[in-house]
């Protein structure tokens, strides 16, 4: 997957940045998004400080990763689960198969 680059802009500042080409509207899409939050977050604060709000939003942001690492282990703990016990249910049919063959 080769790089292509890219310009977003982010707080009024742009970024030239390397990024595969299939990935470069995400990318604009991030960097609104970040736009958005930092823009929502001064309103709401009224804090000036562009590193201040970016740090809060950076915070919001690595709060929701783990939320939702958090959720995404749960799912897969309870897939796990299912799956065990779907083995388990064919381990039964195929022994009481096997037992009534022979018998």
């Amino acid at each position: 997957m080769s790089t292509s680059p890219i310009e977003v802009t982010v707080l009024g500042q742009v970024l030239r940045l390397g990024c595969p080409a299939e990935q470069h509207d995400f990318l604009r899409q991030a960097a609104q998004d970040l736009d958005e939050r930092v823009l929502k977050m001064k309103e709401r604060t009224g804090i000036l400080s562009t590193e201040r709000v970016l740090s809060i939003v950076a915070l919001n942001l690595s709060y929701e990763l783990m939320q939702a690492k958090e959720k995404h282990k749960s799912v897969e703990d309870i897939i796990a689960a299912r799956i065990q016990q779907l083995d388990s249910s064919l381990e039964q049919v195929n022994l009481q198969k096997n037992s009534e063959r022979f018998a």
